[in-house]
């Protein structure tokens, strides 16, 4: 059974390496540090998590699990502390390790509140996008990232490389998927601005919206306030991912609620965000 779930337009990020929030810059991991942010002194992910709640009001987080993609087990720790918390997660990590998604109903203590992403990062082949249809079939609605970095699509060698990227995302909306992020590494942490160029984000969002318009999508990367987020929006954007931006305090409760919220298909329950 299921229930739809409200998300605002921002969801803030938070970046897990090592049990820690990380800032992320331009998707080097290597030099990912600690998160220092004056909205809280702990790089504590569920500190961190509160601390952006208060700063935007925004309850869904977009948790990136950096050490599932070096082969670290899922932090199943951290996720059930936050959703315990009553926050709604969207986790990106590694699933295509030893089918990991089949753990999910299993690990996970209160998935009344959980959106599973997969990411081109972890695939291969086209024969690897009937995964979205399989989890679709167990009741879960994955999201479909299409991780870019210099232009490129970031995917695991093979045939993918190859395929320009609104190919991919037909492959994945022919197994079911309707939401999708399109996320554009080298802006990640940098606030440079919504990249517009051939080669950026919006291009290739309104390309989406005008072949699928019934695709909800979500981006991030570079967003500095308002303007930035607004020029996603009307690109055909639902939502954004935003870190950077939230912990510098360049984008209020007030800025995000200028802009609609959408809904979500999750498993039915709900609990109440406790501070």
């Amino acid at each position: 059974m299921s229930s739809t779930q409200l998300v605002r337009a921002v969801i803030p990020v938070l970046d897990l390496m090592i049990g820690q929030i990380v800032l992320a810059k331009a998707g080097n991991r290597d030099e990912y540090r600690p998160v220092e942010t004056p909205l809280t002194f702990s790089s504590q992910p569920i500190e961190v998590a509160k601390a952006m709640f208060n700063q935007t009001s925004c309850d869904w987080l977009y948790l990136a699990d950096i050490d599932s993609f070096a082969g670290a087990s899922p932090n199943w720790g951290v996720y059930n502390e936050l959703l315990n918390h009553g926050f709604g997660l969207w986790i990106d990590a590694n699933w295509m390790i030893d089918d990991r998604f089949e753990q999910i109903h299993e690990k996970i203590e209160s998935p009344e509140r959980l959106e599973v992403i997969l990411s081109s990062e972890t695939l291969s082949s086209l024969d690897q996008f009937s995964t979205f249809g399989q989890l679709i079939e167990k009741g879960i609605q994955p999201i479909f990232s299409l991780d870019r970095k210099s232009g490129q699509t970031i995917t695991q060698p093979g045939e993918l490389s190859e395929l320009a990227p609104i190919e991919l995302v037909h492959e994945a909306y022919k197994q079911g998927v309707r939401s999708l992020i399109v996320l554009d590494l080298d802006s990640v942490g940098t606030m440079k601005g919504v990249q517009s160029k051939d080669d950026g984000v919006v291009p290739l969002i309104r390309e989406i919206k005008s072949e699928l318009s019934d695709m909800k999508i979500t981006s991030g990367g570079g967003i500095r306030e308002v303007n930035d987020l607004k020029s996603l929006i009307d690109a055909g954007c639902q939502h954004a991912l935003v870190a950077s931006a939230i912990h510098q305090r360049k984008l209020t409760p007030d800025d995000i609620m200028q802009f609609p919220v959408s809904s979500f298909q999750s498993i039915v329950g709900q609990k109440r965000l406790s501070r």
